[in-house]
């Protein structure tokens, strides 16, 4: 089952906050196989077109009300890249 963008959204936010896979695919109805491999492909994303790329292209998707995830779990992203 394929997350839709309200869906990526929120998967975003909860990540953010701390929230564990299991939590959020319970909070999405969906699979936590499902919520892993979503965030595969976002970590794969910006490691490819950059994490600034993946926020404008969030921003541009309709997914506003997540900005402020998708920009947290970014950050995360990169110092723990950083410290690799």
């Amino acid at each position: 089952m394929a997350l839709n963008a309200d869906q990526i959204a929120e998967l975003l936010k909860l990540r953010a906050l701390g929230f564990s896979q299991a939590e959020i695919a319970k909070a999405l109805e969906t699979s936590q196989q499902v919520i892993a491999y979503q965030l595969k492909k976002l970590k794969e994303q910006a490691k490819l077109k950059g994490t600034d790329e993946v926020f404008n292209t969030a921003l541009l998707g309709g997914l506003a009300g997540a900005a402020a995830g998708i920009g947290i779990v970014a950050l995360l992203e990169l110092l723990k890249n950083q410290k690799e």
